[in-house]
């Protein structure tokens, strides 16, 4: 709370930073899952036992999940969701792909914890949430 009373931040200011550091990775990430990349994602699903079908699915959930999260609509759904996937992108990459933390899976644990602690805080005063009354 030090930090805080310097500088007058809030919660709502810790929100929106985390809003617009995960809503924006998980857009970068989905895009491409729905455009040209989406065949050779889809292929390399298959190697892996996964549809091809699935990687359009990620790009619908990693996409617009990252817009609802920039926006702050459903924050506190939208986060809990987008974590329960980095999970599920954990376990494909520790399980299935026998990658290591370090140049593997870093990334997806760190937007699951991320994630999870905005689905805490919410989306704060300076989301869609907040203006609808949600």
């Amino acid at each position: 709370m030090i930090i805080g009373s310097i500088f007058g931040l809030h919660l709502s200011t810790a929100s929106l930073l985390l809003r617009l550091t995960i809503g924006t990775l998980f857009m970068i990430h989905g895009y491409p899952k729905l455009t040209a990349q989406r065949k050779g994602t889809g292929e390399w699903l298959k190697t892996m036992g996964f549809s091809s079908g699935f990687a359009g699915f990620a790009g619908v959930v990693e996409f617009f999940g990252g817009l609802a999260l920039l926006l702050g609509v459903f924050t506190q759904i939208v986060a809990l969701l987008s974590a329960l996937w980095m999970l599920s992108t954990t376990w494909l990459a520790a399980g299935k792909m026998k990658k290591k933390y370090f140049g593997g899976y870093e990334l997806d644990i760190t937007l699951m914890l991320a994630a999870l602690a905005l689905a805490m805080l919410g989306g704060g005063i300076y989301s869609l949430d907040f203006l609808l009354g949600i």
